[in-house]
């Protein structure tokens, strides 16, 4: 089922299909892991709910819901 990341529920694992961000951004998510065909997982909310922390590739990554909303995944 492909949905965004910004709705990945905790507890499941999505495939990172396509960042849809400026090339800045997505520049800076690949060097955290964050490519096509990696595997991400949602971890927990940070203390006020935003930003959302995820592990990819032994990473733990904090990504804002606008942010997370432009990642394209499917959920396993």
């Amino acid at each position: 089922m492909k949905t965004s990341l910004f709705n990945l529920p905790l507890t499941k694992k999505g495939v990172i299909k396509n960042i849809n961000t400026d090339q800045t951004t997505k520049e800076r998510l690949h060097s955290f892991g964050l490519i096509k065909g990696a595997e991400i997982a949602f971890i927990r909310n940070a203390p006020l709910g935003c930003p959302k922390i995820y592990k990819c590739l032994n990473t733990f990554i904090a990504i804002r819901g606008n942010i997370a909303k432009k990642i394209e995944i499917d959920i396993k």
